[in-house]
């Protein structure tokens, strides 16, 4: 009778051998990985900052001097916050005048308006700059930082109200001017109120008023 004989096996071809190699290679190494990042725990990082704020506090007409840290209570979210010191500072500042020059400021409120500014410009010490920029179709800078106060006054007497309001644009425009320079900057808004035409929105102009350490006041 005949007697068929099987082979025991076939040794595999020396490309097989390889890639058998690479694949474990590939899957020792997602292994590896893959309990790495399940034995490592997640890092985080935060860091606090000092936020300054800015606090007026009068007797009548003048300030009231010596408080300290006790004297104050600041909530943030009706959280209360530590208060790390207080003092009392007089450094120059940088006044900028943002003036609406729209058509509803014609007239009569045109001129309390020069007449606002020239007051304010009175007011600055020696070592204090200001600057002006009006906004109505479009934001302008009527005058840059300066200590001079006379090209201020003048640009203010030139003042003329017409067209749309920009009232948003001019504010971060008011900002952006405040912060080119050092010392404290101070940006007063007059306006009457209603915004007809800004390109940017509210919501990001606070939010950059916010980051900010401009003082802005409305008017």
């Amino acid at each position: 009778r005949a007697i068929m004989l099987r082979p025991a096996g076939r040794r595999p071809h020396r490309s097989q051998r390889a890639q058998r190699k690479v694949g474990s290679a590939v899957l020792a190494a997602f292994a590896f990985l893959f309990g790495s990042a399940q034995t490592q725990s997640p890092v985080f990082s935060t860091k606090v900052e000092v936020v300054r704020v800015d606090a007026l506090v009068t007797d009548g007409a003048r300030p009231v001097l010596g408080l300290g840290p006790a004297d104050f209570e600041v909530l943030d979210n009706g959280v209360p916050q530590a208060i790390e010191f207080v003092s009392y500072d007089q450094i120059p500042l940088n006044v900028v005048l943002a003036f609406d020059m729209s058509d509803s400021v014609a007239g009569e409120r045109l001129e309390h308006l020069r007449s606002a500014g020239t007051a304010v410009l009175a007011g600055l010490k020696r070592n204090d700059q200001s600057a002006l920029v009006t906004f109505n179709n479009q934001v302008m800078l009527g005058a840059a930082l300066t200590s001079d106060l006379e090209p201020l006054g003048k640009a203010i007497a030139n003042v003329v109200g017409e067209g749309e309001t920009s009232l948003v644009d001019g504010v971060y425009a008011g900002i952006t001017v405040g912060e080119s320079d050092a010392g404290r900057a101070l940006l007063m808004v007059f306006s009457e109120g209603l915004d007809t035409l800004s390109w940017l929105s509210p919501a990001a102009v606070l939010d950059t008023a916010k980051r900010s350490d401009v003082v802005v006041y409305a008017v």
